[in-house]
């Protein structure tokens, strides 16, 4: 299970063995340079023994004993299994390989056995001693994560892309999830680990996956299936080995096999759209692996998508060079849906709600990506914007994509518990037409969100509700036109407590059908006809007039409702 080929590059950036142990909960005092290094004012929770805490980590290994450790500058040791002399035999074998630091299973009093380190002392490297709380592979997240923050750059933004990523798929799938590159070592990885099999538990301990088990799959051709396409391969279980049912995919650029994307079945069954959301996560992970491959700047290169999709939502993208990006044409359709997850406003705190928002936005993309491979996904005012591009002239088969935002919208209702609701707000003959057919889903949200029982609408949908509240807008804006009987109706009711107005704009709603308007308002329906006969002699109007009749509803939905709140402009920085 030796992962020989698990830590960076030259220049990768350093912590010192001092800091890792702090982060670990290490209370100590360095000595340095002997075994017999006195720790002081320890919590017991970590015991620092021998070498130097300014001696420099640059990545972490775990090995067994009996283990090969090739030369090692540079690097923390996790001696996993290793106890009395094993443990000493690794100790010594990591300072033959000029390791910086080794970390061994503390005992029960907290501290490293004696001779455990005389043995770091002879070998003039670190000795971490953790404690039994603490499982091998937090001690192996924690100290990468340190390393990677420390870079400040390309790799640390580009890995934690690929855990959020793999975090959303577990989420989208119930399953344990993992990312591996071409050469079968694990670079991000999410889910339950108690729900980890035995496989899942090496390969992510020792940052590959165990020979014994790629060579099965090798001889089943399940990387030969990946390759190169989007199929999404089934590997059975099998119970006498420990492993259970796992499904998987290629992450490609072309016919070359960048990686793969495994879910292994936990203790649910896999839900039933999981092969979608592998081969959505798949090609969203393509181009973090191009940099992992050629170490390029993954670190502008994600934040430069989430800009370009910002820039197009609002106008300020230059089109062509977006279409040149995703390597399609500028003339290409692209398809609109509005997304609001329908938080309560106020309810919890802001930076709670943007990592909710976040998350979901994380859950989105990985449906567009199934749904349409240059897809982009990005946040605004509050909401989530997918705008699904098909240079093959497909993008506006509105029923597929009414279904395809159910979808979504079914999703995101589970995760969030919350009323998301979803608008199709068209299909942009262009890429630079997009900000126009958002404004059309903002402005649909709006809408849709008086009947939340509404999963899903289409701009088509709600023409006449849209076209409704401009008139009512545009009213709003002239105060010199205006009915000023139905004003005094409103007004009378105000001052008398009765509801003689609205009970007529019910009235007026439902063409005269006293009965529903009734049950509604929960009186006689004779007490109806009062009202409105009441409300005819007030103001003077003539129901029989459909002039009348449309000038009263106006003015009525003016003074009881108010006029729709203009939409605000997106952002435009």
């Amino acid at each position: 299970m030796n992962d020989t080929d698990s830590w960076g590059p030259p220049g990768t950036a350093a912590a010192s063995a001092a800091r890792l142990a702090d982060l670990l909960g290490a209370d100590a005092v360095w000595a340095g340079g002997t075994g017999d290094a006195e720790v002081a004012g320890g919590t017991g929770s970590a015991d620092v023994a021998g070498g130097t805490g300014d001696a420099d980590v640059r990545s972490v290994i775990i090995v067994e004993p009996g283990d090969v450790i090739p030369p090692s500058a540079g690097v923390l040791v996790l001696a996993v299994g290793a106890r009395g002399p094993e443990a000493v035999a690794v100790v010594a074998e990591a300072g033959r390989a000029g390791a910086a630091a080794v970390a061994v299973r503390a005992g029960a009093d907290g501290t490293v056995p004696g001779e455990v380190r005389a043995a770091a002392g002879d070998a003039g490297v670190a000795l971490l001693g953790i404690p039994a709380g603490l499982r091998w592979d937090q001690v192996e997240a924690e100290v990468r994560g340190a390393l990677e923050a420390r870079t400040g750059g390309a790799e640390a933004e580009g890995r934690g892309d690929l855990f959020s990523l793999a975090q959303t798929v577990a989420t989208l799938t119930r399953g344990v999830v993992s990312i591996e590159d071409s050469a079968h070592r694990v670079i991000a990885y999410a889910g339950p680990v108690d729900e980890a099999d035995e496989v899942r538990m090496r390969s992510v301990l020792g940052r590959s996956c165990p020979e014994s088990y790629l060579a099965l799959l090798r001889q089943w051709g399940v990387y030969r299936r990946v390759r190169g396409g989007d199929e999404v391969v089934e590997v059975e279980e099998l119970p006498d080995m420990g492993i259970r049912r796992r499904l998987v995919t290629g992450i490609n650029a072309g016919a070359r096999l960048l990686g793969t994307i495994w879910v292994q079945e936990g203790a649910r069954p896999l839900a039933g759209r999981s092969g979608e959301t592998l081969r959505g996560a798949a090609r969203l992970a393509a181009s973090q692996l191009v940099d992992h491959y050629y170490q390029g700047d993954s670190a502008a290169r994600v934040p430069s998508r989430a800009d370009l999709a910002h820039g197009l939502l609002t106008g300020r993208f230059n089109s062509a060079a977006l279409a040149a990006h995703l390597g399609i044409e500028a003339s290409a359709e692209a398809a609109v849906v509005a997304i609001d997850l329908r938080e309560t406003p106020g309810a919890g705190d802001t930076a709670w709600q943007d990592a909710r928002r976040a998350e979901a936005a994380g859950i989105v993309s990985v449906h567009a990506a199934a749904y349409r491979r240059n897809a982009l996904v990005t946040l605004a005012c509050g909401q989530i914007y997918a705008m699904l591009p098909d240079p093959r002239g497909r993008a506006s088969d509105e029923a597929a994509l009414v279904r395809w935002a159910g979808d979504v919208v079914t999703a995101l209702r589970h995760h969030t518990r919350t009323p998301v609701q979803a608008v199709v707000a068209g299909t942009a003959g262009r890429l630079d037409e997009i900000p126009a057919v958002k404004l059309r889903g903002y402005h649909g949200l709006e809408v849709l969100a008086r009947t939340p029982e509404r999963a899903v609408g289409t701009h088509g949908g709600l023409t006449a509700s849209l076209m409704l509240r401009g008139v009512l807008e545009a009213l709003g804006e002239r105060p010199d036109i205006r009915h000023p009987a139905v004003e005094a109706l409103v007004a009378h009711d105000m001052e008398h407590g009765t509801d003689v107005a609205r009970s007529l704009l019910l009235y007026l709603d439902a063409f005269g059908d006293v009965g529903p308007v009734a049950k509604r308002l929960n009186v006689h329906p004779n007490t109806l006809r009062y009202r409105v006969r009441k409300a005819v002699a007030l103001t003077g109007l003539d129901l029989d007039d459909p002039e009348h009749r449309l000038a009263a509803t106006l003015q009525l939905r003016l003074s009881l409702d108010g006029p729709a709140a203009a939409a605000p402009p997106f952002p435009t920085g």
